[in-house]
């Protein structure tokens, strides 16, 4: 697990997660109980540079073409 902590001790009351009515209030746990996969979602995804046409170029093709998006969007609002 990495060094990573979550921002609560153990045992505290997460309001707002229990959205069901007649449930128990959600408890936070000790940082060990949680997957090691949890620290890792906010971790950005590395791809692998499998050549032209790859994943890789796939991946950075896509997001150049997002922001390209963006920002004629925004460029259009002002």
């Amino acid at each position: 697990m990495s060094s990573l902590l979550s921002s609560c001790e153990p045992g505290t009351i997460l309001t707002g997660v229990n959205y069901l009515k007649g449930q128990p209030p959600v408890l936070a746990l000790p940082d060990e109980e949680y997957p090691d996969w949890l620290w890792k979602v906010l971790e950005p995804r590395v791809w692998p540079d499998d050549g032209p046409g790859g994943r890789g170029e796939r991946a950075e093709r896509r997001a150049a073409n997002k922001k390209r998006i963006k920002d004629a969007n925004f460029m259009a609002t002002q």
